[in-house]
Parts: C-alpha cells; structure tokens; sequence
C-alpha cells in the first residue's frame, strides 16, 4: 500500500512541477538508469531548481544534482522502496565503504547512499546509518 501512495505522490508533484525533460538532463537520467538499473524505467521525475529527483518503476528514487551548465550528477540513490532488489547497485558505492561494511557489518546491503561535498551517508538494510567524511573515515553512526 505504502508503494501506492508513493507513487501517487510523485506522479501527483511530476504533473504539477516542471519536469526534468530537457535533452541533456533528459539523455543523462536515461543513461544513468540504463547503466544501473537495466531492468526499470524512470516514471516519474520533478524538477527542483538545477536539481532533479527520478523514481523508477521499481520504487528506487534517485537524487541528480544539477548545475548552471545543464550537467546532472547523482547525489542520492534510495533502494530502500525498491520492489525488486533493496540494495545500491555495488558500482556507485566507493570500495572503501564497502569494504567497510562487509568488514564490521558482513551480509548487511546498502539501501541507500547519498554524497556531498562534506562526505557521504549510507543505510543498511538492517537501518543502521552511518556518515562517512571525503576521506571515508566514519564520523557518526546511528542505529
């Protein structure tokens, strides 16, 4: 039920917002979710600003971080709703927080993963979080 209204919500907010349909940002989500997430389609996307934030038809909603040049760059990717797989395809996570996690939090996946210019954030599939700084030292930890 709670995929349901989800997905009302963002095809509610995509026919009210300005979508993110223009040809550069249009072909950099489409090669994004052909790369990794080949089984999907993008079904809905809202255009915030320069950013822009695409669900997929199985639930994953990503995050692009646009700039003045009409580049996108993801910025969030959450699989936590996915239908199909809860996991973050393993090539957008940076090694060493991977090695991390299945160091200290062996069979645990990664839900969702989010970066910024101060580091990056994760979710595991069992709800810990944790913070990591750019040089992917831990700095806080949440469970």
């Amino acid at each position: 039920m709670k995929k349901i209204v989800y997905l009302a919500l963002f095809i509610g907010f995509a026919l009210t917002n300005t979508s993110c349909n223009g040809d550069k940002k249009a072909q950099a989500i489409n090669a994004f979710v052909k790369t990794y997430f080949p089984d999907t389609e993008v079904i809905a996307n809202i255009k915030d600003g320069l950013d822009c934030d695409v669900t997929l038809s199985d639930y994953t909603q990503i995050g692009f971080d646009g700039n003045l040049f009409g580049k996108l760059e993801w910025d969030e990717v959450d699989c936590s709703h996915a239908a199909t797989s809860a996991a973050v395809p393993a090539a957008l996570v940076p090694v060493e927080i991977a090695n991390y996690v299945s160091k200290i939090h062996g069979t645990q996946s990664i839900t969702k993963i989010s970066k910024d210019n101060h580091g990056w954030d994760i979710k595991l599939s069992n709800g810990i979080e944790i913070e990591f700084d750019k040089r992917f030292n831990v700095i806080d930890f949440d469970d």
